[in-house]
């Protein structure tokens, strides 16, 4: 994924549209677009202004979350996705996966490598 396209993952993840982020950062809608397309090189001035916004500077550059290095590359992956959504949607997901952990959860003494139910045992 290109700089331009974590910059505009981070703008949805702020929920916001691309002339009030523009207008947020100080600069206007064709720049901003050109920025989200990587058609325009980022400048020190911009990035200081992406900060100030709450803008994750580091993970448009290096993209790395600067607070979620801990996760591990497929959590961070999923937790960008989760964040670029609408919040309805945001929602539906954390909804869906309860219901796969509620589904995947086994309970103590759960199915063998051999049955589906915990009701057979090979012997010792």
């Amino acid at each position: 994924m290109s700089f331009g396209a974590r910059l505009a993952e981070e703008r949805k993840r702020l929920g916001l549209k691309q002339a009030e982020f523009a207008a947020l950062v100080g600069t206007d809608v064709p720049k901003q677009s050109l920025y989200e397309n990587d058609r325009r090189e980022l400048r020190a001035d911009y990035l200081a202004r992406l900060s100030e916004a709450g803008v994750d500077v580091v993970y448009i550059l290096s993209a790395r979350r600067s607070d979620g290095d801990w996760l591990g590359t497929g959590a961070s992956q999923l937790l960008s996705c989760y964040l670029s959504l609408p919040e309805d949607m945001q929602e539906a997901l954390v909804e869906f996966a309860a219901k796969l952990r509620d589904r995947f959860q086994e309970p103590a003494g759960g199915r063998t490598l051999h049955s589906r139910s915990s009701e057979y045992r090979a012997d010792d």
